[in-house]
């Protein structure tokens, strides 16, 4: 009798994650928040600011489930609460004037259910922004003894300048069970005019999978993303994309791990090139705390910028706040629109 229920239990688990399962569509169009009208020049020097805030629930004490640690769920919604206003202090201090947000969630029981994007889109009211969702995902019945559950999660872009549009592309997902693991994943772009020019300023924002067991689907992922430039490029556009890649840009691979293999470079677009700090790290793992006087985890740089030739970089570097609120630091990069 008690194996009848376990398996009635299971098998009716198994059943509810398949029949929630379900992709965003392809190629749709996201809604541009509190437009701004004021268009990029060339010639003008600006700066930009990619990072993954990790949901707002990795603090240095944080160590992780799936990268072998105990921790499942944020410590609390006050916990998450803090770190997102750490993260939107850190955007401040910068003053970037555009940015891409990786992993930034609402309504999710990981997070503990706090409106990230309010909190974001709120402080930086001086921004248009676009929010892309990348999953919906079913209750995650995983680990047993403390699920992580269910989450709406995505990534968001933000600019002081006009955006004319915004489109969310799939990336290509494995198909069988580890998609309940890995979750859908996407890639924006936002088209902004710039002043007095007949080309378009194109920023990309996109967070690749981290856990993802087939090399292929990684490879896939990125050819996707690197073809999707290239309509772009080749129309002479300018054109960014800041990341969370989990591949390393810069610095010393770590190929046992699945996100932390050695980013393909020579795969690149034609007319696109790697940016990447070495100041500092970008990542850590999360198989053990961070303690600064004595850091056993691994580091890395996955988080930077791909950039058009004719965009031309003056500086890049990771503001190392050492990872108060995520396991990312995030990376600014100042540059021009070359005339």
């Amino acid at each position: 009798m008690v194996f009848a229920i376990l398996f009635l239990i299971v098998g009716g688990y198994v059943t509810y994650a398949y029949v929630q399962y379900h992709r965003i569509p392809n190629n749709v169009a996201v809604k541009v928040e509190n437009p701004q009208r004021q268009k990029v020049e060339l010639g003008k020097s600006y700066k930009m600011m990619t990072f993954n805030i990790g949901y707002g629930s990795y603090p240095p004490s944080f160590s992780f489930f799936m990268d072998g640690g105990p921790d499942v769920r944020a410590y609390s919604k006050q916990a998450v609460k803090d770190a997102i206003n750490e993260d939107i202090r850190l955007i401040k201090s910068e003053q970037p004037d555009f940015g891409n947000i990786q992993e930034i969630d609402w309504q999710g029981d990981r997070s503990q259910h706090v409106d990230e994007p309010q909190m974001v889109q709120s402080a930086l009211s001086e921004y248009t922004s676009v929010l892309t969702q990348n999953y919906d995902s079913a209750y995650l019945f995983y680990p047993l003894t403390d699920p992580i559950g269910k989450a709406k999660s995505g990534i968001l872009t933000y600019s002081k300048y006009q955006i004319d549009s915004s489109r969310r592309y799939q990336l290509p997902m494995e198909t069988n069970f580890n998609k309940f693991f890995d979750l859908d994943r996407a890639f924006d772009v936002n088209v902004l005019p710039i002043k007095d020019s007949s080309k378009h300023f194109v920023i990309f924002n996109t967070h690749l999978s981290a856990f993802i067991k087939d090399q292929k689907i990684q490879r896939q992922q990125l050819t996707t993303l690197f073809d999707a430039m290239k309509k772009y490029v080749d129309a002479g556009d300018y054109v960014i994309c800041g990341a969370d890649y989990n591949h390393v840009l810069a610095g010393k691979a770590h190929p046992e791990l699945t996100w932390m293999k050695e980013f393909p470079t020579a795969d690149l677009t034609k007319g696109m090139r790697v940016v990447a700090p070495t100041n500092a790290p970008t990542v850590r793992s999360l198989d053990v705390p961070y303690v600064k006087s004595n850091p056993k985890n691994t580091f890395g740089i996955i988080d930077g910028f791909l950039v058009s030739e004719n965009i031309k970089e003056f500086s890049v570097k990771t503001i190392d706040n050492d990872f108060k609120s995520s396991d990312h630091q995030p990376v600014v990069m100042n540059f021009e629109l070359m005339k």
